[in-house]
């Protein structure tokens, strides 16, 4: 059988599933190859410089998140037995694909992200529900020099599970009740509860004291579940102009549909609208899954919003082989 150019010897260890399961994240070394990253930079190279409302430039960097490219060669690279075993050996779960998106960082154009979770990135699945996402760096990392890499805490010290189940839902509610008690609120109050969480002092210097920031070279790949802690590193002086990210999101393939956690990650757009976000947010995705048909409780591989389901599923079936 002709070898794909993008296959790979990638083997998945031991030590690396106990990682996962313990830390919520595990690094893999070279788990791209040549073919795939040069794939994926001429994917970055075009959407960059594709005009959409999908797209951002705020302050930290610029996110393209409504990929608009032809999907056939990342299905390309899901359809590799190594990709899929390596996924669902780690998660030790089917998966689905729900969405790329591009992430790219100027040198010292901005202070990196703050610390958060993947609330808007899974918000239309619930709580319980595993999510992970695959972070791969296109240029090199280096963590004690120009840096502008990631920066996560492992789940057993800090995990967030409670800002999932407790804390997001709660925003929109203690926000309702001030707008009922005669309190008027903005924008900004949202945005501030948000943010507030996990970066108050006292919790910044526990994330701050355990956070892990590691090396990348190009074909290096982090996984981690929704749950982890994590922010973006500004990218400081050295030779790196900007640094470009390429990111896959995963679902469990049992995944339903959440159309109140949807609808609460929807409420700032609708409620304070013009004026809010001067680009489309990654708030709308969770809410526009229902307004391509989608209803509570629904599976999420079966919504009409994800087009080719076959090719978006990740089988240990499959990949065993």
């Amino acid at each position: 059988m002709t070898r794909h150019p993008f296959d790979c010897d990638f083997r998945v260890t031991a030590e690396q599933k106990i990682q996962f399961r313990r830390d919520g994240y595990v690094k893999l070394d070279g788990f791209l190859n040549e073919q795939v990253l040069r794939m994926l930079r001429d994917r970055v190279e075009v959407e960059m410089h594709r005009e959409t409302d999908n797209s951002t430039t705020p302050a930290l960097y610029r996110v393209k998140y409504g990929v608009e490219s032809d999907k056939d060669s990342v299905f390309e690279l899901l359809a590799r037995r190594y990709f899929r075993q390596t996924l669902t050996d780690l998660t030790d779960d089917d998966l689905f694909f729900t969405g790329e998106q591009i992430f790219e960082v100027e040198q010292n154009a901005d202070i990196g992200s703050t610390w958060h979770v993947g609330v808007d990135s899974f918000g239309y699945q619930y709580a319980e529900e595993f999510g992970c996402t695959l972070w791969a760096p296109l240029q090199s990392v280096n963590a004690r020099g120009q840096r502008g890499g990631m920066a996560y805490v492992p789940q057993h010290v800090i995990s967030g599970e409670w800002v999932f189940e407790q804390i997001e839902p709660a925003l929109v509610s203690t926000l309702r009740a001030k707008e009922k008690a005669g309190i008027s609120t903005s924008a900004g109050d949202y945005v501030s509860m948000r943010h507030g969480v996990l970066n108050s002092p006292a919790m910044l210097e526990i994330l701050e004291s355990h956070r892990v920031e590691d090396d990348f070279e190009p074909g290096d790949a982090l996984l981690f579940n929704k749950m982890v802690v994590h922010r973006g590193v500004a990218l400081e002086e050295g030779p790196l102009a900007k640094r470009a990210a390429y990111v896959m999101r995963f679902v469990e393939a049992g995944s339903r549909y959440d159309l109140q956690r949807a609808r609460n990650l929807d409420y700032p757009t609708q409620r304070y609208r013009k004026g809010l976000f001067a680009y489309k947010p990654l708030t709308r995705k969770p809410i526009e899954i229902a307004e391509a048909g989608a209803a509570e409780g629904d599976l999420i591989s079966e919504c009409a919003y994800f087009g080719d389901p076959d090719r978006r599923m990740l089988r240990r079936s499959f990949a065993l082989e």
